[in-house]
């Protein structure tokens, strides 16, 4: 039991932070957190080992769960909203441009960006979450870059052109 609540303690603010990261709310993050130590209690009393990278691919997990969730919901809001004709406010976000370039990136490169630069984590935890080595990482994370560099540069110059005006 110690064992498990050391490797409870040491990882749970990590589990909130990716999720919250990810999913943008507290809230959301934390009922990540509690269904992914419900699972690492039921591994660990199991007998399986614990471990950060099999933490991190569970969390990836719920959070696809999740983003699948919001799915629906926005479609079901998308349709009432042109069934019933309803607005529905738009925020005005600093990072959105951000968000969406990295959005809009193959699996492969988004998932590598979020795992560096969001949830801070080395080539070597990343290699093991995705079943590859160092070098391969490596190797995914310069592409990602370059890609993303090229969707925001895109983004940039469409937001510098003028939009011609008739008078």
């Amino acid at each position: 039991m110690k064992k498990f609540s050391t490797f409870f303690k040491e990882n749970y603010s990590f589990v909130v932070g990716v999720a919250e990261r990810r999913l943008g709310s507290v809230q959301d993050a934390e009922e990540v957190a509690t269904e992914e130590f419900h699972l690492a209690w039921q591994r660990y009393q199991a007998g399986e080992p614990l471990s950060v990278p099999w933490l991190y691919g569970v969390v990836r997990h719920l959070i696809g769960d999740e983003y699948r969730r919001r799915g629906r919901r926005a479609e079901l809001q998308r349709q009432l909203n042109e069934d019933f004709a309803l607005s529905i406010p738009v925020s005005d976000d600093l990072y959105a441009d951000v968000r969406d370039a990295v959005e809009r990136l193959p699996l492969m490169h988004r998932e590598v960006l979020k795992m560096t630069y969001w949830e801070r984590l080395t080539a070597r935890e990343i290699a093991a979450v995705l079943d590859v080595n160092s070098a391969a990482v490596r190797a995914r994370l310069m592409r990602a870059r370059r890609l993303l560099r090229t969707a925001l540069s895109d983004i940039q110059d469409r937001a510098g052109r003028e939009v011609p005006t008739r008078e």
